[in-house]
């Protein structure tokens, strides 16, 4: 048997898209597994399901426990950013296919979106291959391991970040059938590695989907305000494209894995771009919660859209061994504010302001508190100071309108100890900013590559306007789906959702593992030791 249990991440794959596309034949392979396996949705990481996703997946802990929402995110006791992935201290909470690795269990970890690289594994891992977010570069464990996939499959075909502008509908036909063939080769080295040994475990994450619903959302729904009909008319619909070529991909994999338990799952979905991130700070230096700096690095919004645009083709174009080699490199020149920032003192006067924008997703932004005791500069009292202070400013915040519409421009306010505690929490913002996701905020693709222009209004701000230069069209949602097929699996759906926190347990159940304090459970369907 090449595996007793494998696992297939479609990353970013929307759940309603599967279900419809399942439906009318155009994912044939899903429509056979759906029909005969325990299935249901998946509920992602509230607040930060854009970042805190995979480290939640495989540790089983929230946010708090694990302290991840972002590659670059704010380091505690300070006002700078810092990479945890990189740090002595990682990431917080232990995957399970380390706990499997422990216990002896032989294990394949292909490609597991913000993992770092284990070298003690009892089996192979490699990372970044074909990752939609890189932070190393692509390695193996064994490190010949890594020479062997370039000997079989190649390099990988798509850049290490999608972002690039594509001005001609043909690069829109162009990128779909990059996607399409980094699919085919994923499958193949899938399937080379499930031949080489007797895995207990072998995971699998497939990215291109990710990728295809940023960059092309808007050819994909005719309703976004960007869709372009003349580019539909040359690459067609790029994203049912790429999931095609993902149904195939799993198909097969299950056939080559006809005696394994199987578990193919998105642990966050896509839809159209949304959200206002990009006027965030300036509400707050109009609401007086921030104060701007006396001096600021922020470059000029169509100066660093035509530096970051070009800076992304030039990466583009450059052949994928220099990339490899100038990845690592690349990653640490990357900044989470302005361009030339590496702290919030870019953007904030942190010894007068109370709170602070910080980066953290475009459907949900982010707002840290200046505490004192926690922040070096901290003015907020913590308990009723911070409590009165929080209630005032998301009262503020839920007043502000989208002018054109005169509809909410902001959904919700909540505070992160509301919806998450655990020993990492002073890692996390404490302020989440939800986005109305019925307020269209366009993106670069809109009014000729310029960018979209939104209007937020309050009695209290005035008029705030900030032009959307961010090129992706598509956005995460926080839905996803499973479903599992193997002996002994029911054919079901279940009515409630799992959490994302909830397949750690699950897999330690199927291969007889502790578990360890995680935030998860076990879904009863799947969690019955596998014999």
């Amino acid at each position: 048997m090449p595996a007793r249990l494998v696992l297939i991440g479609l990353d970013a794959v929307e759940p309603t898209l599967v279900r419809r596309w399942a439906a009318d034949g155009t994912m044939p392979a899903l429509a056979s597994l759906l029909s005969r396996g325990t299935s249901g949705s998946v509920r992602a990481v509230q607040g930060f399901y854009v970042g805190s996703t995979w480290p939640s997946f495989s540790t089983g802990l929230d946010p708090a426990g694990h302290g991840f929402h972002r590659i670059e995110q704010l380091e505690v006791g300070g006002y700078e950013f810092a990479r945890p992935l990189e740090s002595p201290a990682g990431v917080g909470g232990t995957p399970f296919w380390a706990r499997a690795s422990a216990a002896g269990q032989r294990v394949a970890v292909l490609d597991v979106p913000l993992t770092r690289l284990e070298t003690d594994l009892n089996g192979i891992q490699m990372i970044e291959w074909g990752c939609h977010d890189s932070v190393f570069g692509f390695h193996a464990a064994p490190p010949e391991l890594a020479n062997r996939l370039l000997e079989t499959v190649g390099p990988y075909p798509v850049p290490g970040n999608c972002d690039a502008p594509r001005p001609a509908a043909a690069d829109f036909d162009e990128f779909a059938r990059t996607l399409e063939h980094a699919v085919q080769l994923k499958s193949r080295l899938t399937r080379d590695i499930l031949a080489q040994d007797e895995w207990d475990l072998l995971i699998q994450v497939f990215t291109e989907g990710h990728c295809a619903g940023h960059q092309c959302w808007h050819l994909h729904d005719p309703s976004h305000p960007a869709h372009d009909e003349a580019a539909f008319a040359v690459a067609s619909d790029p994203v049912e494209r790429v999931y095609r070529a993902l149904d195939r991909a799993v198909a097969e994999i299950v056939e080559q894995a006809a005696e394994a338990r199987v578990i193919v799952f998105s642990a966050h979905g896509m839809g159209s771009y949304r959200g206002a991130d990009f006027l965030l700070a300036e509400i707050l230096y109009r609401l007086g919660a921030t104060t701007r700096p006396e001096i600021s690095l922020r470059l000029p919004s169509t100066l660093g859209t035509r530096v970051s645009g070009r800076a992304r083709a030039v990466w583009s174009a450059t052949p994928w061994s220099i990339r490899e080699r100038l990845r690592p490199f690349r990653a640490r020149l990357a900044t989470t504010g302005p361009p030339g920032a590496r702290g919030v003192e870019a953007w904030a006067d942190v010894g007068t302001s109370r709170c602070f924008p910080v980066p953290n997703g475009g459907p949900v932004s982010a707002v840290r508190l200046n505490v004192a005791g926690r922040e070096p500069r901290g003015l907020l009292q913590p308990g009723s100071e911070v409590s009165a202070f929080c209630d005032q400013l998301a009262q503020e915040l839920l007043a502000v309108v989208d002018e054109r519409t005169g509809a909410p421009l902001i959904a919700a306010v909540t505070r992160t100890d509301e919806l998450f505690s655990g020993v990492r929490r002073d890692s996390l913002p404490d302020l989440l900013v939800v986005w109305n996701d019925v307020v269209p905020t366009g993106s670069l693709a809109h009014a000729g590559g310029r960018g979209a222009v939104v209007r937020a209004r309050s009695a209290t701000i005035g008029v705030v306007e900030g032009r959307n230069s961010y090129g992706r069209t598509g956005e995460h949602v926080d839905r996803g789906f499973f479903v599992s097929v193997g002996q002994g699996v029911p054919a079901v759906e279940r009515s409630d959702p799992v959490n994302v926190t909830d397949f750690h347990p699950t897999v330690c159940s199927l291969l007889g593992l502790p578990t360890g304090a995680v935030d998860g459970k076990a879904i009863p369907e799947l969690a019955a030791p596998l014999l």
